[in-house]
């Protein structure tokens, strides 16, 4: 599991307060740096990617369980609801998305499912909704990383306000991608058409 102080080492932050908007500046800045710090990352978690690596720590330091309700759902229970309802493809709807472990289980799993070579990122889209400000460039970072494509909302689901609108790119539909983040324009509301 990744510690606190190699979050801070490798985003150059003192104050692990810090850290979402040190992650936020890597995902929506220079790809050469992005890819680097990736590259880093990857390292340090043994390339490992089938769970959440800030998911304890984001616990720790910066969930806002009074605030907003925030709780996460126990990894184990993402398994067994991703093993009982995954579609073989398809786009994955997440409504609460936290920094992401429900969906990378999703995404996981999907990947275990076939061969490297015959899973397309853009075949196994996902559209998920994050409220808090501090878990957003988390649930950025952890989906981009993975290579993941689809609509990631900044905003209330509940009440469907955005504050903004982020799409998933992996442009070569690579499995081993990483993908680029691209804010959209936000809109007040999400109309059904």
């Amino acid at each position: 599991i990744m510690k606190k102080e190699d979050c801070c080492r490798i985003f150059k932050v003192e104050d692990i307060m810090d850290l979402p908007q040190a992650v936020m500046d890597i995902v929506m800045g220079d790809k050469k740096r992005r890819d680097a710090i990736y590259k880093e990352l990857l390292d340090i978690n043994g390339h490992d990617m089938s769970y959440d690596w800030f998911r304890q720590m984001y616990e720790e330091e910066f969930a806002q369980r009074k605030k907003q309700k925030q709780d996460f759902t126990p990894v184990e229970v993402s398994e067994i609801v991703v093993k009982l309802a995954l579609p073989t493809t398809g786009t994955i709807h997440e409504p609460t998305a936290g920094t992401g472990g429900l969906i990378i289980s999703a995404w996981w799993e999907q990947c275990k499912r076939v061969i490297p070579w015959e899973y397309f990122p853009s075949r196994n889209m996902i559209t998920v909704w994050e409220l808090s400000d501090r878990a957003i460039p988390l649930l950025l970072l952890n989906l981009s990383i993975r290579g993941v494509m689809g609509y990631v909302y900044h905003g209330d689901v509940l009440e469907r306000t955005v504050k903004a609108r982020y799409i998933l790119l992996n442009k070569n539909d690579d499995a081993l991608g990483f993908s680029d983040v691209v804010i959209a324009k936000p809109g007040d509301r999400i109309v059904e058409q």
